[in-house]
């Protein structure tokens, strides 16, 4: 069999090229501008007659070169000046004349003929599907990235070697760092110890899932991260793992929410619950409730004393010079029984003008040594012009297998004797 019987003739190429649905054309550009060939396929047909397509071969040079958008005539003229014996890659845009666009890409190559002319040669596959794919994918990603670059809330990314591949602008206002400092930052740089342990042990948790082959899990909580000046910033934390088409995860996508403000507001909160508002100590149902605890959680053994309080002719202060320079001997006397005492007792108004404090590990003779420390540093300290206030102090150490109502009530007691026997007096109850 001869080369020449071997090699399809032109008109299997022809037929082959047709039913491509690519579009094959010879373009001369010299000496003149002529259509010299351009198949039938489906891409090339829809470039035909307003109402009826027809065939494409009924096209010439002037109606195809015609239909290519204005914002593509930069990439015809290169075609144009392409030297011969070479080729490119092109993409190229029509608008159809039933008004709607095509686009083509594809490869052309410049040949000069032995007669002198020069033609461009090419084959274009239809890509006006993909290319509304792709430029819905970019509308898609831009609108992300807007959305990403604009938002409140941090919104980071992180490999799974642990290090950050993108944050947006908001960690500026929350950390006081530009993302390109934050995406250079070691754990140990953004978060404290505490809640780095947190990260690491999700991270065990992640690793774990993806080597059983189990669904990887989510992480939501309350993190802490290290602001530019050293201070805490408090935020709520979202990471949701990014898993690929093939079921693997390739990173992680997390969102931080700033809720340092709402924790104040939160402490404070739960201070103004606890803590007498006047006098900054705590209140009687929270020092009802330490009470209770410490019996709860006291050893065998273990000394526990209480101390009752009551501001000698405090209706007379009120009386005599107005419920604000009351309000002001309440204070004062607060903060002397503060300072008389240990790091880790407690002192709680009980009521109007009486306190109660909680001497741990204190037995009850060293609890009469703290009472006439506070007994003599609000009586033998004048309390401006309203001079000299005192307090009786009813003392009374915890007794096995008493209540604390029990406990209460003797040192209630020995407050009302030390009230009886002509007040700033210390009396301790000595019986059960």
């Amino acid at each position: 069999m001869s080369a020449e019987d071997r090699t399809p003739d032109s008109e299997w190429f022809e037929q082959m090229a047709s039913s491509s649905g690519m579009m094959f054309f010879v373009l001369r550009v010299h000496p003149d501008v002529a259509l010299e060939f351009v198949n039938n396929a489906p891409g090339a047909v829809l470039l035909g007659d307003r109402t009826e397509p027809g065939s494409a071969t009924d096209l010439d040079a002037e109606s195809l070169l015609g239909q290519i958008d204005p914002d593509y005539t930069d990439r015809l003229a290169e075609l144009f000046a392409l030297p011969p014996g070479t080729g490119t890659q092109v993409e190229l845009k029509w608008n159809r004349l039933d008004g709607l666009s095509m686009y083509g890409r594809g490869s052309v190559r410049s040949r000069q003929r032995a007669d002198g002319s020069v033609v461009i040669e090419g084959a274009l596959a239809d890509i006006t599907e993909l290319h509304e794919a792709e430029n819905s994918l970019m509308r898609s990603e831009r609108r992300s990235r807007l959305l990403a670059e604009n938002a409140w809330e941090v919104i980071w990314t992180m490999d799974l070697d642990g290090k950050v591949t993108y944050i947006n602008p908001a960690v500026e206002r929350m950390r006081g760092i530009s993302p390109e400092e934050a995406m250079r930052q070691s754990p140990e740089e953004i978060q404290p110890p505490e809640s780095a342990a947190i990260g690491a042990d999700y991270y065990q948790r992640l690793f774990a899932a993806i080597e059983a082959g189990t669904e990887p899990p989510t992480f939501r909580g309350e993190q802490e991260y290290y602001r530019r000046d050293g201070s805490i910033m408090t935020g709520e934390l979202q990471v949701i793992p990014h898993v690929d088409t093939d079921g693997q995860v390739i990173e992680l996508i997390g969102v931080t929410r700033d809720i340092s403000e709402r924790k104040i507001f939160e402490a404070e909160l739960r201070n103004l619950a606890v803590t007498d508002t006047l006098t900054g100590v705590w209140n009687r149902r929270h020092g009802e409730n330490l009470l209770a605890d410490d019996l709860s959680a006291r050893r065998p053994g273990q000394a526990l004393s209480l101390l009752m309080l009551d501001i000698d002719h405090f209706k007379t202060v009120n009386d005599t010079f107005g419920h604000q320079a009351g309000d002001h001997v309440l204070i004062e006397i607060a903060s002397r029984v503060r300072r008389s005492l240990r790091g880790n007792d407690v002192v709680s108004r009980w009521g109007g003008e009486e306190f109660v404090v909680l001497l741990r590990d204190c037995a009850l003779p060293d609890a009469l040594v703290v009472a006439e420390e506070i007994r003599a540093a609000i009586a033998e300290v004048p309390f401006g012009t309203l001079g000299t206030c005192t307090v009786s102090i009813g003392a009374a150490e915890f007794r096995a297998n008493e209540d604390l109502q029990s406990w209460l009530g003797r040192a209630d007691q020995a407050l009302y004797r030390a009230k009886q026997e002509g007040r700033n007096e210390i009396r301790a109850s000595l019986t059960g």
